[in-house]
């Protein structure tokens, strides 16, 4: 033991002044607030060496007064502090899995930063920002990096950060007044960029050259940051990837819902022996485990796991910290963000999120063709008009899409799935296309638009009830595993075809492209793609993403280009829903009753 001891004690000085070497050379990083981070270092998939620092908080802990109200930030800290793992997602239930677990912590308001290694990186020129915001309805889901990892995006230079946000009621509560305005979840994810535009600099990143991206309601936050005052200059571009704020399950719930919604949940858990006092019902709020809070989530469920978001964001009270005023088709002034650059796209089978659940699970088809009237207005987010109306929207539904009548299964589907896909994604997305391309009152920044249409090795319907061997479309959140390692946690068996590959290459390619100029055009002679166009009318030209042909591997003729320039994005599938909003009647339109199809 004489002798081994001396020799441990010798390894570990070594190891620690390696350490420390390690971090002289770029894994500390000092911020504004004089505060120190000691990150980690980590390589892509490719090799490269990137650095991580990872549980940065960008806000307080929101427990016990500081729950349903916006977040304050972070002050900063003296000394060093460690930032070599991931913080505790966002306290959650996740409705898309159909299971009871409650996950997470309350007290999640962090971030990572990643960014390539200084030494690979020729000069001193600060490198472009993208920031992930996550998708998950606002009620599931975290920017954690076992899930949106860096190991595909920092092959390229670029600074990426991700975020935790707060979710469902205990992100979006709202009693609909001062007591609670509501969208702290949204409130969140602005502190997020105000902390980059305060922070970023200290890693590489250039706080003037912010692309946020994010997928379904990330998306649609995406767009929302796009509008609201609060944001303006503190993002330069944005691709909102399946999702917009004319999302029916993404706008602002009509007068009074919110409010509604608020009241129930206080009677769950036994706060609402206040009566109308607000006040005093958030103090009980307050002092209640926040698992009990979240566990209320699938009490606000109609059928199965619809109205799919129970709480989304609202119109709040005019107050100086409001992150929305104003219902978004009833602006006073055209939002800030037709002045940025915008990549914005679907995937071609969006609808599978919730039709691999219904062509699997026999019980749930038979009720939903059983109660097929009765239930589609509170799966499509109509069943605020009156009955009338609802029977006609249902009847005008019917005859567009089941003209052979309700025989849809898993080998008869796509009927079915296009409905889901057109009344919960594309719809809205076209109409946003529309409310940006048709805009008469000023020029607007390029509009870049895409379809994702590829069968790869793996489906998200997996994830969705649709089992592992039957290939119904490009799900709703297919194209994350082509920005993302995601597949290496959620697809373990699936072997990515040489199409996948390629397609991944291309997307990072693009989406980095994008966020380093406004154009995700390589530089002109550096590929045989076709150039991607943007879209400067209505209907809109856009590319198809992706192949579903079984190819031949070894035959390069066979494959076609995985970007296809097209024209008219499902436009016979919009005008059907363009039409169908314009024939509504119009006092079922009013202020009041704002949550569209």
């Amino acid at each position: 033991m004489t002798i081994i001891i001396p020799r441990l004690l010798l390894l570990l000085a070594i190891f620690a002044s390696q350490t420390e070497a390690r971090a002289s050379q770029g894994l500390q990083v000092q911020l504004p607030h004089g505060g120190w981070l000691l990150g980690r270092h980590r390589t892509t998939h490719s090799g490269r060496h990137m650095r991580a620092f990872m549980g940065i908080p960008y806000a307080l802990p929101p427990l016990g007064e500081l729950r349903f109200r916006p977040p304050i930030p972070q002050p900063g800290w003296e000394g060093e502090r460690l930032a070599l793992k991931d913080a505790p997602i966002c306290m959650q239930r996740d409705p898309f899995r159909r299971d009871m677990l409650i996950e997470g912590s309350e007290d999640c308001l962090y971030l990572n930063v990643y960014t390539p290694d200084p030494v690979e990186i020729a000069g001193d020129k600060l490198l472009p920002v993208m920031v992930w915001f996550h998708g998950g309805g606002w009620q599931c889901g975290s920017g954690i990096s076992s899930f949106y990892g860096p190991d595909f995006l920092l092959d390229h230079n670029i600074v990426l950060v991700s975020a935790n946000f707060r979710l469902g009621p205990l992100g979006f509560l709202s009693t609909e007044t001062l007591d609670c305005p509501g969208n702290n979840g949204l409130k969140d994810q602005l502190q997020v960029l105000r902390w980059i535009r305060d922070n970023v600099a200290a890693f590489g990143g250039d706080p003037q050259q912010v692309t946020v991206f994010g997928e379904s309601a990330g998306g649609a936050s995406v767009t929302y940051h796009m509008l609201s005052p609060q944001s303006r200059g503190l993002l330069h571009r944005g691709i909102a990837q399946s999702g917009t704020y004319y999302n029916p399950w993404a706008q602002p719930a009509h007068k009074g819902v919110a409010a509604k919604r608020a009241a129930k949940l206080t009677q769950l858990v036994d706060c609402d022996a206040a009566g109308e006092d607000w006040a005093a019902k958030l103090k009980c709020l307050r002092s209640k485990p926040a698992e009990q809070i979240v566990a209320t989530l699938y009490d606000m469920f109609l059928w199965d796991f619809d109205p799919m978001i129970p709480f989304p964001p609202v119109i709040e009270p005019q107050h100086d910290d409001a992150f929305l005023t104003e219902l978004p088709r009833e602006t006073s002034a055209p939002p800030h963000g037709q002045q940025l650059p915008l990549m914005l796209g679907v995937t071609s089978e969006e609808g599978l999120l919730k039709t691999a659940a219904l062509l699997n699970l026999p019980q749930l088809l038979s009720e939903f063709k059983t109660r097929f009237e009765q239930l589609l207005p509170v799966v499509l987010n109509y069943d605020h008009h009156a009955n009338e109306t609802q029977q006609q929207i249902t009847q005008h539904i019917e005859t567009f899409y089941f003209k052979a009548g309700h025989n849809y299964n898993k080998s008869n589907h796509q009927n079915l799935t296009d409905l889901i896909s057109d009344g919960w994604f594309v719809a809205g997305v076209d109409e946003y296309l529309q409310m940006r391309l048709q805009d008469k009152q000023q020029s607007v920044a390029p509009t870049y638009v895409y379809l994702f249409d590829h069968k790869g090795a793996a489906s998200f319907s997996e994830l969705f009830k649709g089992g592992h061997n039957e290939f119904y479309g490009a799900c709703h959140a297919e194209e994350l595993q082509y920005l993302f390692p995601i597949g290496q946690e959620l697809f373990v068996s699936a072997v990515p075809t040489r199409q996948d590959l390629q397609l991944r290459e291309l997307m990072l390619r693009l989406w980095v492209n994008f966020a380093s100029s406004g154009d995700p055009n390589p530089v002109i002679g550096t590929s045989n793609l076709p150039s991607w166009l943007p879209a400067s009318s209505y209907p809109v030209t856009y590319a198809r993403l992706g192949t579903k042909l079984d190819l031949d591997a070894n035959n390069d003729e066979l494959v076609p280009p995985l970007l296809r320039m097209e024209a008219a994005l499902l436009q016979h599938r919009v005008d059907f829903w363009r039409q169908l909003k314009a024939h509504l009647p119009a006092h079922r339109r009013s202020s009041h009753q704002h949550n569209e199809l």
